[in-house]
């Protein structure tokens, strides 16, 4: 059985405090950007509960609202159960990731998989061994993460 935890852990109280947009995704911004894969400035999201996931905001600013950021999971890294306020659609650019919802079966895949989260909908992450995997995530609003524990039976 599953179990909602009652606190809510919010982006800005321990997810990636100084993730801030690219310069050039900024609103009035005149000229744009481009960064290379291998200068992304990539930050820890959690280093005391998710040790090694990173992560870049591409656009906007996931305190506050809509974003497109950019995690980077290193090989063999599981998230665990958990969902988020706002909805998301997702995008693998490398690896191979499995994304489970709530009573279905894993899906995985690799490069160009895409998948869409519904708000609120209990869900499960891992990034498969053999390589690190990056994903484009998009959330629809504020991204919070409220992870779920499953209680003995």
């Amino acid at each position: 059985m599953l179990n909602r935890r009652a606190a809510t852990q919010s982006f800005s109280q321990d997810q990636g405090t100084g993730a801030t947009p690219a310069t050039g995704a900024k609103a009035g911004a005149t000229q744009g950007t481009f960064t290379t894969s291998d200068a992304i400035p990539w930050r820890p999201v959690d280093p005391k509960n998710h040790p090694g996931l990173e992560m870049f905001v591409v656009w906007g600013n996931p305190n506050e609202g809509p974003s497109l950021i950019l995690q980077k999971y290193p090989a063999g890294m599981d998230s665990g159960w958990h969902w988020h306020t706002a909805a998301y659609q997702g995008v693998v650019i490398q690896g191979k990731f499995t994304h489970t919802f709530n009573g279905a079966a894993p899906q995985t895949g690799g490069p160009g998989s895409v998948w869409s989260q519904p708000a609120r909908q209990v869900h499960h992450d891992k990034c498969e061994e053999g390589g690190d995997c990056i994903i484009a995530v998009y959330f629809n609003d504020e991204l919070d993460f409220n992870p779920v524990h499953m209680e003995a039976q």
